[in-house]
């Protein structure tokens, strides 16, 4: 009797603490939803209604950035809240759909940040040809190649098991099985996305670092050669030319550098076209570039950090590490994804001073 009281005592307490974590977990999900929903919201408003923000080329792919985060709080995010507090069990064409819905936007994201990166690198490689190059029109087509490989990469994984395993005899099921769908899940879902982004951001360091060690030496040179013009004047004799009108000598064509409105680096031309210099002073540059490279890595870093716990979970069953506290763990790292797209309306308003007092005026609009 008294053992049967104290199973039925330490059921209801399981049971009250599943029920409160669940209450919890409910909660949180409606946070981040709402988060993302209203911050991405307010940067697609922002956006549309300032002029000043449509100005930076730039500024399309944090637009595109904030679609695909928009979805991830109206499509992706309700649909592993459903599938993990009612516990759906789908089969078929409705299993197809629903992952396909969580993953889309996700990797839609993730593409776009590597577009972001390539934007970057254009922009430090020949900043003139950059801004004479660009415009939304073209930034538009390679979001529509994007938006159209994402949706067929969310498809590869399941169909890639739709059509491997059905192949496989009824005695090597199992744990070739298992092991094929570890592999394929660490590879599509988390590997290849990840090393894309590794790379390309590489890539722009490396040249990055390549722009600043000319800046660095072209200094260098400037320094030694108004030295060694010092010194000559220092030891020349006093002229002997006849007095004239005193005449200045421009020999450098003056420079505007211009900032555009996103505190980004636009180009640096000088105000006679017929020139055809690119001489840019090696300070205003050097800084804005260090700027493009903060704001840049501010986004990745959050990114990685958001993706890399799922990253080690999804790792573990492939080296055998697999807990019964791994579905656990895959529902807390999957919210953490989420958080991401919560997040980067912040990181924009952070790094963005268009983009803050655009958020602000519509903010205080609707207050008053």
């Amino acid at each position: 009797m008294v053992p049967t009281a104290v199973n039925a005592f330490n059921a209801s307490e399981e049971q009250t603490a599943e029920r409160t974590r669940l209450i919890v977990s409910a909660f949180a999900y409606c946070i981040v939803a709402s988060i993302i929903v209203i911050g991405n919201g307010l940067v697609l408003s922002v956006y549309c209604t300032n002029g000043e923000v449509r100005k930076v080329p730039f500024n399309r792919y944090i637009l595109y950035l904030a679609i695909a985060d928009f979805m991830s709080g109206t499509v992706a995010l309700p649909l592993v809240a459903a599938r993990y507090f009612f516990e759906l069990v789908l089969t078929g064409g409705e299993h197809f759909v629903v992952e396909w819905g969580i993953r889309f936007p996700l990797l839609l994201a993730s593409f776009i940040i590597v577009l972001m990166t390539v934007d970057r690198y254009k922009l430090v490689k020949d900043p003139i040809k950059y801004e004479t190059s660009k415009s939304n029109a073209k930034n538009d087509k390679v979001f529509i190649l994007v938006l159209i490989f994402s949706a067929v990469y969310a498809n590869i994984y399941y169909v890639t098991l739709a059509t491997v395993i059905p192949r496989l005899g009824s005695h090597e099921q199992g744990l070739v099985t298992i092991t094929l769908v570890n592999i394929s899940q660490v590879l599509i879902n988390v590997a290849i996305p990840l090393a894309i982004i590794i790379i390309v951001n590489g890539m722009f360091l490396f040249k990055l670092k390549a722009e600043l060690d000319k800046f660095s030496a072209g200094q260098s040179v400037s320094q030694s050669g108004g030295q060694r013009y010092a010194d000559q004047s220092t030891l020349s004799p006093p002229s002997t030319a006849v007095p004239g009108p005193e005449v200045t000598i421009d020999l450098v064509p003056t420079t505007q550098s211009t900032r555009t409105a996103n505190n980004d680096l636009g180009a640096d031309t000088t105000n006679d076209q017929q020139a055809n210099t690119k001489r840019v002073p090696a300070n205003p540059r050097r800084r804005k570039l260090l700027m493009i490279t903060r704001n840049l890595m501010i986004l990745v870093s959050v990114y990685i950090l958001c993706y890399l716990p799922v990253s080690i979970v999804v790792f573990l069953p492939l080296f055998g590490l697999s807990t019964d506290a791994l579905p656990r763990a895959g529902q807390v790292t999957t919210f953490i994804i989420f958080l991401n797209s919560a997040i980067n309306p912040f990181l924009y308003a952070a790094t963005s001073r268009a983009y803050k007092r655009g958020m602000e005026r519509i903010i205080c609009r609707r207050q008053t």
